[in-house]
């Protein structure tokens, strides 16, 4: 036995969670994907005066910094933090990972990206204004959940001086991933236009709708980043020590 909930058992969780509708509408997509790759990635956007306000006892426990790679490798041999080779290509290729501490001890992170060309699903390459700053991938652990850590990230990537130009940041959430929309919306996230994705996973077309072009969010062809030079890391991890 694996240990992971069947499908039934998922489906009923989800019921109890969010409703009949939307399981049904769960399900329906997860039924059409055993033949065809069909999906809706909704983008949300985080304007800076939508920036949910802290909570001035919790945020005195609270600190960040930017990540090394040294930080990031111990995280990975550790095991409990789903940092991954992925993820160290991603700091190897310019894009920064915000920790995020209580009470000095390290609770989770947040990552942004930095050129301007996320590949927010395997082989969907998108243009991002430059207005905003990507972010993605964020965790916190289990026993940290409740701190605010969520908002306290976003309050300090903008605070950032490499980011305080930015209006804001911008994300994307699947549309029938409730659990994650929930919390989006929660720290103050709204949804300001939709991807289709239809095809195989290999092979597919996005259909972007004309609100996300009008903000010059349209798909592109990018090759990977060349890895940078292990001088330029260490300067790099200098300067976020």
């Amino acid at each position: 036995m694996s240990g992971q909930p069947s499908i039934l058992q998922q489906l009923r969780e989800l019921h109890a969670k969010f409703g009949l509708a939307r399981t049904l509408k769960h399900a329906s997509f997860r039924l059409v994907n055993r033949f065809a790759y069909l999906d809706c990635l909704h983008i949300i956007a985080l304007e800076r005066s939508d920036l949910k306000p802290l909570d001035a006892g919790k945020v005195c426990r609270l600190s960040t910094k930017m990540a090394t790679r040294t930080d990031l490798e111990a995280m990975q041999e550790e095991g409990c933090w789903e940092i991954n080779e992925r993820k160290l290509e991603f700091f190897d290729h310019g894009d920064a990972c915000l920790l995020s501490y209580v009470d000095g001890e390290l609770a989770g992170y947040t990552w942004a990206h930095t050129r301007g060309c996320p590949e927010i699903i395997p082989g969907l390459i998108l243009s991002v204004p430059r207005a905003y700053l990507y972010n993605f991938a964020a965790f916190t652990l289990p026993k940290y959940r409740g701190y605010g850590l969520q908002s306290f990230r976003h309050h300090a990537l903008l605070a950032c001086p490499q980011w305080q130009d930015r209006k804001g940041l911008l994300g994307y959430v699947i549309h029938t991933n409730y659990k994650s929309k929930r919390g989006q919306h929660k720290s103050g996230y709204q949804k300001i236009g939709r991807i289709w994705v239809i095809g195989s996973k290999s092979r597919f077309c996005a259909l972007i709708g004309r609100d996300l072009r009008r903000l010059g969010i349209r798909r592109i062809d990018c090759a990977p980043p060349v890895r940078l030079p292990e001088a330029s890391l260490r300067v790099k991890e200098r300067l976020q020590a």
